[in-house]
């Protein structure tokens, strides 16, 4: 029975090993399928706030002033500030026709350009024939105003030969003069002659037609 016994008890260890070495072996194999959590790496640092500490308040960026807008103001000579007083001043003075006339005259080139017109209209309503030289010169100035030079272009046309048709020869050879192909229509229609632009050709047939046509 002794016998019988220890092999019975040395059986029984040997299934035990055999047991823990599957076990063992099992636990190898299944390391394997194990993938590890990868942890991702950063560079960045951790912002530790210490406990009840609040975070600091950015300072807002400084603000550049702008610069105070800058008021431009015309200079107006005070003597035509008002152009109607003014006109009304000249109306009722106590010069004569051309004295007022003159006076008209300078205040065109200072007064508003709506009331240019209106002036212009007065002025060749008081001018003479003999006392025509300043309208004359406002007339042919290449610079003068459009609505000036029309009203007294018309006006021209009123006036005696002599006077006429010199100032049509001066604008119509004026390249830069707006109205110089007007002029040049005019000279033909009155003399009845076409010179083109023969200049001097125009002073003597003007000349000529002035001889027979003084008014």
């Amino acid at each position: 029975m002794s016998n019988l016994s220890k092999i019975l008890r040395g059986l029984a260890a040997l299934g035990v090993a055999i047991g823990l070495g599957t076990l063992i072996g099992w636990l190898v194999s299944r390391q394997g399928d194990v993938t590890p959590i990868a942890v991702p790496a950063t560079n960045q640092p951790l912002a530790v706030v210490p406990q009840g500490a609040e975070a600091p308040t950015p300072e807002p960026a400084p603000v550049t002033p702008k610069p105070p807008a800058v008021k431009v103001i015309k200079h107006q000579d005070p003597a035509f500030a008002d152009w109607e007083q003014n006109l009304d001043d000249i109306l009722l003075g106590d010069d004569d026709e051309n004295g007022k006339a003159d006076k008209i005259l300078a205040l065109i080139p200072n007064a508003p350009p709506e009331a240019q017109h209106e002036l212009a209209q007065h002025l060749v309503n008081m001018l003479q024939d003999d006392h025509y030289d300043g309208a004359a010169g406002m007339l042919t100035n290449s610079a003068t105003p459009a609505d000036v030079s029309d009203v007294l272009m018309n006006d021209l046309l009123n006036r005696s030969n002599t006077l006429k048709l010199p100032l049509l020869l001066a604008i119509a050879r004026n390249n830069d003069h707006p109205l110089k192909d007007e002029a040049l229509n005019l000279l033909g229609l009155l003399t009845q002659e076409d010179d083109g632009t023969n200049w001097d050709q125009w002073s003597s047939t003007i000349d000529t037609w002035l001889q027979d046509n003084p008014q």
